[in-house]
């Protein structure tokens, strides 16, 4: 396990030893090994940069069992007995990346060394935004924060400059084709009308790049200040610029209760939380 520190590292204990006795989708298995997202291991297969029991597999049918052997560009994985959930405040600045670039350092260099080896942000925030991200070693539990068939809420406190117009907010939500995509909110509430510093607050379902400032630059609005307050039942409480914690037990069956589709899993092990 990972040494405890004053930063007070608790673990979510999951045992595999049941579930993988049955033979589980490749993708699967790769997500619960922590070493990428449902969706980015799907890509992985199809891309022939994953072997099984030392031969390349490219469909996404296959299926293994605790027994197999899997590695992904040489590197062997296991599935993971022990995972952490954590809610983080992303101050403006920061890349959602596992590296930092030149001008900006990653989200990770917020975290202590024990955790930020192992995780990887579940959603993203662009660099010109603040506010909530969740990060996880959990493949399954970041496919389903950002795979839209899940329908998981994203909500959003916008301040920016510009007059709304009549139909802003009918528009807004009916939606608008930008560039090849339909952009549109799932809510929205005018908190503050004034051309100088007007307030809304939107919701999203999935998300594209830059959705929202995107979306309102359509109606003349200039994006000001952005952050990100909830995600699904999980919100900021708790949590300041540049501060993180692990989601409590309650919130974290709350948020599993609210996510949309028959695969979503009802739970992810026991928690062991410390403060």
């Amino acid at each position: 396990g990972f040494p405890s520190s004053r930063f007070c590292v608790s673990w979510i204990c999951l045992s595999m030893q049941g579930a993988m006795s049955e033979a589980i989708r490749l993708q699967k298995y790769i997500a619960q090994s922590g070493f990428a997202s449902r969706r980015r291991a799907e890509d992985l297969i199809v891309s022939g940069r994953v072997l099984v029991n030392g031969a390349v597999v490219s469909e996404l049918g296959v299926k293994v069992n605790r027994e197999d052997k899997v590695a992904v560009d040489g590197k062997c994985l296991r599935p993971l007995v022990r995972k952490v959930y954590l809610a983080i405040y992303k101050p403006r600045g920061f890349v959602c990346s596992a590296v930092s670039s030149e001008k900006f350092p990653s989200f990770l260099t917020l975290l202590p060394d024990a955790l930020k080896r192992v995780v990887h942000h579940a959603g993203r925030l662009d660099v010109s935004s603040e506010g909530l991200l969740l990060a996880s070693n959990d493949g399954e539990f970041t496919y389903i924060v950002t795979h839209p068939k899940f329908g998981v809420r994203k909500e959003y406190e916008v301040e920016m400059r510009g007059r709304f117009s009549r139909n802003f907010r009918e528009h807004a939500c009916r939606g608008v084709w930008v560039d090849g995509e339909w952009l549109r909110f799932a809510n929205l509430q005018v908190v503050r009308d004034n051309p100088k510093q007007g307030k809304v607050i939107v919701s999203l379902v999935g998300g594209k790049n830059r959705e929202i400032r995107r979306l309102l630059q359509c109606f003349g609005l200039q994006v000001t200040r952005l952050k990100r307050i909830r995600i699904g039942s999980v919100g900021l409480k708790g949590l300041r610029s540049g501060s993180w914690r692990h989601l409590r037990p309650s919130e974290f069956q709350q948020f599993l209760r609210s996510v949309k589709g028959q695969s979503a899993p009802r739970s992810f092990g026991n928690f062991k939380c410390k403060k």
